[in-house]
């Protein structure tokens, strides 16, 4: 599959490319504030942060937080499960999970587009 060549800068943005988020927090929500609600059920992103100075706020970053339910599109209700991950400082260097053996294969373009 051949992507448009206009987002290969956006395409091969790496870890380093991107500011590292320090924290993160993730609720178990559930599809089922509506009669025609679909039952979905799993984790989402509540927020997604870096730590500044213990004076300031932390900063928030960009994430995708919306609480919309992934199957059918109607708003999700957040339980009461929720976890705060923070960073540890020997994440793998890859992001890939150890054990695991999966194949990278080289990002394709279309030749016909700017």
């Amino acid at each position: 599959m051949a992507f448009p060549r206009k987002f290969k800068d956006l395409l091969e943005i790496e870890k380093e490319d991107v500011e590292k988020p320090e924290q993160a927090w993730l609720t178990y929500a559930v599809c089922a504030t509506e009669k025609d609600s679909c039952g979905w059920g799993g984790w989402m992103l509540e927020a997604l942060w870096k730590n500044t100075s213990d004076k300031e706020e932390p900063q928030f970053l960009n994430a995708n937080d919306e609480q919309v339910c992934p199957r059918c599109g109607r708003e999700t209700y957040r339980t009461g499960a929720s976890y705060r991950f923070v960073l540890s400082s020997d994440q793998t260097p890859t992001g890939a999970i150890p054990g695991i053996d999966y194949e990278v294969l080289p990002i394709e373009y279309d030749d016909d587009e700017v």
